[in-house]
Order: C-alpha cells, then structure tokens, then sequence
C-alpha cells in the first residue's frame, strides 16, 4: 500500500535524524584515528531505533582501505583486518557489541529465549547509515566520473555485478561494500558464528545513505532514503587524500577508547606481534572467534579451527546466497580461516 505523505516526511525526518545521531558519535569520539586537515574519510554505523522512534547508535567505524589478497599480507592466523572499508568495522563492532549483550547478560538490543539462544528485541528497528554512497555500483551510479580511480575491476556475474576492491600490494579479494550490504539484507547481519546464537536473520530495516542519487536500483530488497547533510570529513577540494587509518566504536565502549588500526592491524603495535593472536584488535576474526568460543563451552578453543566452526551454522539463507551466486569470490578457508586460538 502506498504510504501517505505524512508518513514520507516522518521516515525522511528520522532518517536525518539517524544522519545526525552518528555524526555526534562520531564527534565524541577522541581524536586518534580522525583525518587530518587534508586526508578524508568514510563513516558508517548501525542505528537501533525503539517504537517511540528513539535513536541508539549502537556502533560506528571509519575507514577507506584493503590488504592485499596474499597471505603474506593478510595473515593466517586471523589477526589482521584486510577490509577497513567503513561499513565493514562499523558491522564488526556490531558484532562485538552484540556478543558483549550475551556474555555479559545485558539484553537490550538482543533477547534472551533460552540458552544461547536470543532473537532482536521486537521493539527496535536495525538500520545502517553510510555518509557516502558505498563502493562498487553504488558509487558508480552516483559519480561515474570521480570515483572508478577508487574501484577496482568487475567481475563478470549473471546477476549481481560485483566489483573487487582495490589494496596495498597484492590484488585483493575483498568485494566492494555494495555487494557485502546486499549479502548482508539477504541473509542477516550478524553473520555464521554469532548465526548459531540467533533465532532468526537479523534483519536491516533500512539503508541511509550521504548521497543526491536514488539507489534504490541498487539495493533493491530494502528500504533506500538519502540524506542530505554531508560529513565533515568527506573528500573535498581541501580533503584529497585518504586516511589511513580506521577507527571502530560500539555502544558500552568508552568515548576515549576507540579502536585505531592501520594497515589491518592496532596503531602502534610493532612488527613483531602484528601476527599473534593476543594482540589482535577487538573486532579482528581471531578475537570474535574467542567470544564464540566462550559461548560454546562444549568446543575446544586450541583444537576446533575458525573453518569448522563457521560450517556448524546451519543458516539457510547463507546457503542459498551461496547458490544463487556461484560467482562470488570467497575466502579460501584452508588458508585463511584454518586457524584455532593460540593458549598464549
């Protein structure tokens, strides 16, 4: 049925609200991490929205670039970030808020039906919000002339085009943030591990994007509003260059805290320990894998591999997606995902 034109203003409003709620987040947040006066940066963050049309900004992250697809690059033991790309942290700390809500029974946002298992309160709505189109065709669409030198090849898809993003060194394997959304609507949000605590997908309930062009052609299974009011910290004739560095926050997390990487791993960290697990950032493979695995207490941490342990998801979607879309590139899982946790 076609909504009434009072019910436009009132979701465009909100939108713009939820614009401007992630922004202050983001201005709380210290100053580590943010662009200089000429680099630029992307924001994303996760919104939960009540029934009173409430806003809780629930996590955020920055961030611009990819590593290179060799091991040598990314790591194998799960302790490098290889996506920094905004929405990417911004779902990560997500994830990292949430597994927090379980562990430490502080269910707001996810509910408790039984043990380890929980469903999204039905009172909040899930909506992501982007300052800038996202890269792949989203980006394309909006500024086909600026922004391919961001963009890396198209892989030739039946459905679905699909774009590579570009990286340091190696070509990466990583998809552009268009395609990873649209997975994401398709199948869920929380993803194969935290999956298996789920009762059902965590669905998004609307995309807002920074952006004067309608993407609703590109993100066709949901809900599309713009916004208008533009990021501080966006390209600009003054900001023309990228920032380096990422950052992540999520809701319980102090202001003052703020997860820096650089290059996939913590600011900082010396060369020597970028590769062991226990210095990994919070929101990195091997580190959500641990709070999987404390949720699990019948699994080994030093003898069940990150492999294994995404295969126990029985989400349907996820096997649907992956069959209704041969082409798409993953991970290969005897490399990258073979990993169990280190005892030290």
């Amino acid at each position: 049925m076609k909504r009434s034109f009072e019910e436009e203003c009132e979701n465009d409003d909100l939108a713009e609200r939820i614009a401007l709620s992630c922004y202050n987040q983001y201005n709380l947040l210290s100053s580590r991490g943010k662009p200089s006066s000429n680099e630029w940066t992307h924001l994303a963050g996760f919104v939960g929205v009540e029934d009173d049309n409430n806003i809780r900004v629930l996590s955020i992250g920055t961030g611009t670039k990819c590593l290179g697809g060799e091991k040598d690059e990314r790591g194998t033991q799960g302790c490098l970030l290889h996506d920094s790309h905004a929405e990417v942290i911004a779902r990560r700390s997500l994830m990292k808020f949430f597994y927090e809500e379980i562990l430490n029974e502080n269910n707001s946002i996810l509910i408790k039906q039984e043990k380890n298992k929980f469903y999204l309160n039905k009172s909040i709505r899930l909506y992501l919000f982007v300052s800038y189109p996202p890269c792949g065709s989203a980006a394309y669409l909006s500024d086909p002339i600026k922004r391919p030198k961001f963009e890396h090849k198209s892989l030739n898809s039946s459905g679905e085009e699909l774009y590579l993003k570009p990286g340091k060194g190696y070509a990466t394997t990583s998809l552009s943030c268009t395609n990873k959304i649209n997975r994401w609507i398709y199948q869920g949000i929380e993803g194969t591990l935290l999956n298996q605590f789920i009762i059902s997908p965590i669905n998004l309930t609307s995309l807002i994007i920074q952006t004067n062009t309608n993407l609703s052609s590109i993100f066709k299974n949901i809900s599309v509003k713009s916004v208008n009011k533009p990021f501080e910290y966006d390209p600009s004739s003054e900001r023309i260059r990228p920032c380096p560095m990422s950052i992540a926050w999520w809701s319980g997390l102090d202001i003052s805290s703020s997860v820096i990487t650089v290059d996939g791993h913590s600011l900082g960290q010396i060369r020597k320990l970028r590769h062991k697990q226990q210095y990994a950032s919070p929101i990195a493979k091997c580190s959500l894998f641990k709070l999987y695995l404390q949720l699990m207490e019948n699994l080994s941490s030093t003898t069940i591999t990150y492999a294994e342990a995404k295969a126990l998801s029985s989400n349907s979607l996820r096997n649907q997606f992956i069959l209704n879309n041969p082409q798409w590139t993953t991970t290969d899982p005897n490399i990258f995902y073979s990993f169990t946790l280190t005892s030290t």
